[in-house]
C-alpha cells in the first residue's frame, strides 16, 4: 500500500530563537532581569540607583520625542546595558566632539571619570553571565529543545537554527542525542572557522547553529586572538567573554558576528518557512532581515510563537494575541495585520518545541496548491 508524505525542500526551513525560548529552561526573561536589578538597587547596589533612574528616564524621554510613550517604549536589559556602554566610552565616542557639555545631572550620578557607569555595567554583566544564564542541569531543564532534533529528523535535511541567546540549550540537547555538539563553526582545534557554517560539507551535520549574540562559552585565545570556546563557562570573566548586546554593535566587530548576521540574511531569503520562537520583535536589524525575506513572495510564512503566561481568560488571550500580531505586522512593515504570511502561535516554548512542533503542523500554514513542497512516495 502506498502512502504519501509531504516535506520541505532543503533550506526551506529556518529557525530563529529569541530570549523567550529559554525562559522555560530557567533563564529569566528581560523584564524579570530588570526587576532583579531594581530590587538590588534598593539593597546591595544602592550606589547606582540615581544613575539607573537617570538612564531609564533618558531612554523613555528619547522615545517620547519620537512619539512613543508608556508601555510602547521598548525598555529592556539589552537597551540598558547598551546605553551604559555608550556612556562609558565618553571622549572615545564619535559623537563626543559635537556635544557641548554633559547633562549636569549625568555628571553628578556618573561618578568621577564616569566610574559608576563602568562599575554598574560590569555588575549587570556579571549577574547575567554567572547567575541568569548559567543553567545547572541542562538535561532536565532544557529537555524540550529536543523537539528541534525530532523536527529535523522529520525534515530529513539539515536544520539551520539562529539563536539570539547566550545559553547552551541547543548544544546540550543535541549532545544528549548525538554525543557531540551541532555544527557551530569550530574546527578540530576548537578555533572559529566560518567555512563550516557555509555550504554543505562532506561531513554534513544534521543541525547548524548560528549564535548571533555570542555564547556563554566563547572566549578569545590569548595567544593568537582567535575565537574558541571553553568547557568551564563559570570561570570566564566578564571582560574575556564574547557576548554582544544588539545587532548594531555586532556589525562593528570582527568575525564571527558580522558573518553570522550575513548568514541570517542570506538563508532567510532562501527559506519558505521562518519559525520564530520566543522573539519579541524588538531588534530593528533582525526585523529588517525578516521583512526583506517576506518580500521574496506570497508563499513565505513567518510562524511567530509567543506566550503571555498562564491564567489568561479567553477574551484576554484573544486581545493579547491580536495586539501582538498588530505589533509584529508593524515591525515587519506589513500593510495588513491579517497578512497570511504572518502566523501567530500562542504557546510556551516548552509546549511548542516539546509537543506541538511537527512537519504536519507546519505544512498546515501553507495552501495546498502552492508548489512549495516536494512529494515523496513511500511504500
Amino acid at each position: 500500500m502506498n502512502t504519501q508524505s509531504i516535506t520541505f525542500k532543503k533550506d526551506e526551513v529556518l529557525v530563529l530563537l529569541g530570549a523567550g525560548a529559554s525562559v522555560d529552561a530557567g533563564v529569566p526573561h528581560s523584564a524579570a532581569m530588570v526587576r532583579e536589578i531594581e530590587n538590588a538597587l534598593d539593597n546591595d547596589w544602592k550606589q547606582f540607583k540615581d544613575l539607573y533612574n537617570y538612564v531609564r528616564s533618558a531612554i523613555y524621554y528619547a522615545d517620547g520625542i519620537r512619539g512613543t510613550f508608556d508601555k510602547e517604549v521598548s525598555y529592556n536589559i539589552e537597551r540598558l546595558v547598551v546605553s551604559l556602554d555608550e556612556l562609558s566610552r565618553r571622549e572615545e565616542h564619535p559623537l563626543y566632539p559635537f556635544i557641548g557639555a554633559w547633562n549636569p545631572r549625568l555628571a553628578q550620578v556618573a561618578g568621577t571619570d564616569f566610574s559608576n557607569v563602568s562599575e554598574f555595567k560590569t555588575k549587570i554583566l556579571e549577574k547575567l553571565r554567572h547567575e541568569w544564564i548559567e543553567i545547572s542541569n541542562y538535561e532536565y531543564a532544557a529537555d524540550y529543545y529536543k523537539g528541534l532534533i525530532n523536527f529535523q529528523k522529520e525534515l530529513n535535511h539539515p536544520l539551520r537554527v539562529f539563536s539570539l541567546n547566550y545559553d547552551l540549550c541547543v548544544e546540550k540537547s543535541y549532545h544528549a542525542e548525538y554525543k557531540e555538539f551541532p555544527e557551530r563553526g569550530f574546527d578540530k582545534d576548537r578555533f572559529w572557522c566560518h567555512e563550516l557554517l557555509e555550504e554543505a560539507t562532506p561531513a554534513e551535520k544534521s543541525l547548524y547553529l548560528y549564535k548571533l549574540h555570542g555564547s556563554i562559552d566563547w572566549v578569545r585565545d590569548p595567544n593568537n586572538g582567535k575565537l574558541t570556546y571553553s568547557d568551564s563557562t563559570s570561570k570566564i570573566k566578564v571582560d574575556e567573554g564574547e557576548l554582544i548586546f544588539g545587532t548594531t554593535y555586532k556589525l562593528q566587530y570582527v568575525d564571527p558576528f558580522l558573518f553570522l548576521v550575513y548568514q541570517l540574511r542570506r538563508l532567510s531569503l532562501e527559506a519558505k518557512l521562518l519559525l520564530v520562537v520566543g522573539y519579541g520583535f524588538g531588534d530593528e536589524h533582525i526585523n529588517g532581515i525578516l521583512q526583506q525575506a517576506l518580500r521574496g513572495g506570497q508563499d513565505k510564512r513567518i510562524v511567530a510563537v509567543t506566550w503571555f503566561g498562564d491564567g489568561l481568560i479567553d477574551n484576554e488571550r484573544i486581545k493579547q494575541t491580536n495586539r501582538f500580531r498588530s505589533f509584529v505586522s508593524k515591525q515587519l512593515g506589513l500593510e495588513d495585520d491579517q497578512d497570511p504570511r504572518l502566523v501567530v502561535e500562542l504557546s510556551s516554548a516548552r509546549k511548542f518545541l516539546g509537543e506541538e512542533l511537527s512537519l504536519t503542523a507546519m505544512t498546515t500554514h501553507f495552501p495546498v496548491e502552492e508548489s512549495l513542497f516536494e512529494e515523496v512516495k513511500t511504500s
